[in-house]
């Protein structure tokens, strides 16, 4: 898919999963196109949920490895938690329902497909499978029940983020996915924690909020990424494989080039 639009580089950022980083540099090469490792860390600050992405890492490392399996089954023990707050709403949910899923994180995919077994004719549901909101119902699913207890619940889990760009830091290049309208203070906070740069291009920011992260990234001197948080066509239905409205800094990519061949 990348080599047919003329993509000249590429990073898969799986949500707390790597396995797509040694697959992607062994296939690079075949088709021309520039690699790098990726990774997209769930992460909480003050009680919300943040993204971190990781470029550049050794997919091999220990660290790595072991963060993810003991982040991944800690927020998994909490999956009672949460089939109780849907139960708590009159939802008829088993934890046989999300048996097979806990490979990363719970996402609307894991809990919408799970709720719909028995509970398909709710009308609390006809929206994301029938109505409105089902030309892309587990983005939706996630983004309604995330602002209920559900939220509270996965962000308790997830490690914090500062923690995890002092962690990482000196592993990769970490850069905060898609921050929309982060404020300036916190943001050179988090510089300060280790933060490499900022997502300024993405799907998730309108033009004014592109352009008010470009002035934000230069002030503080952090790199400005790009990133089209294509999901597939079953997640993320309007978001197109490769359509990033920006480039990322050429410093950035000088960055990852030095760690990549070092």
């Amino acid at each position: 898919m990348a080599a047919s639009l003329g993509l000249k580089a590429l990073s898969f950022t799986d949500h707390m999963d790597i396995n797509a980083a040694a697959q992607g540099i062994k296939l690079a090469p075949r088709y021309n196109i520039e690699f790098f490792s990726g990774l997209e860390i769930s992460t909480s600050l003050e009680g919300k949920e943040h993204h971190l992405l990781c470029y550049g890492f050794d997919p091999e490392s220990t660290f790595i490895g072991e963060f993810l399996h003991d982040h991944c089954c800690r927020i998994w023990e909490q999956a009672d938690a949460l089939l109780d707050h849907f139960r708590a709403m009159g939802f008829d949910v088993t934890k046989e329902d999300i048996t097979g899923w806990g490979k990363s994180v719970p996402t609307g995919v894991t809990f919408l497909d799970a709720i719909k077994k028995r509970n398909w004719n709710d009308p609390r549901l006809q929206a994301y499978l029938f109505g409105n909101k089902s030309h892309s119902p587990y983005l939706n699913f996630y983004k309604d029940f995330s602002l209920t207890d559900f939220g509270g619940i996965i962000s308790s889990t997830l490690p914090s983020l500062r923690r995890c760009i002092v962690e990482f830091k000196d592993r990769g290049v970490v850069i905060l996915a898609h921050p929309g309208n982060i404020d300036n203070d916190l943001l050179a906070e988090l510089k300060q924690a280790g933060l490499d740069g900022i997502e300024v291009y993405s799907s998730h920011h309108t033009p004014e909020t592109t352009q008010y992260l470009t002035s934000l990234a230069a002030g503080l001197n952090l790199f400005a990424s790009a990133g089209s948080d294509f999901h597939g066509e079953r997640i993320k239905p309007d978001i197109a494989f490769g359509d990033i409205p920006g480039q990322p800094d050429k410093g950035l990519m000088q960055v990852l080039r030095r760690r990549r061949d070092s």
